[in-house]
């Protein structure tokens, strides 16, 4: 056969005896996979760490403080860093 095949075209390698295939093509996929597993491994590896580290983390109890209200709004100053109105 004499059909181009584009690098980033995959069925060919699915649908075709490899030995019908270049080889330039082959090295390419055979990249595209590896780099794809490595990826999805550290995914794994990430989301892994992550539950760990949250399931270390202490579950707090809610407070029933009420929570401090922000006085500051656009247009209005404020005396110092703790948005106390002036």
């Amino acid at each position: 056969m004499n059909t181009r095949i584009k690098h980033n075209d995959l069925t060919h390698y699915f649908l075709r005896d490899h030995n019908q295939l270049p080889e330039a093509y082959l090295r390419s996929c055979r990249k595209f996979f590896k780099d794809l597993s490595a990826k999805q491994q550290a995914a794994t590896n990430c989301r892994a760490s992550k539950l760990t580290i949250d399931s270390s983390i202490k579950q707090q109890a809610p407070s029933n403080k009420r929570q401090a209200v922000a006085l500051w709004r656009p247009g209005v100053r404020v005396k110092n860093r703790f948005n106390r109105k002036v």
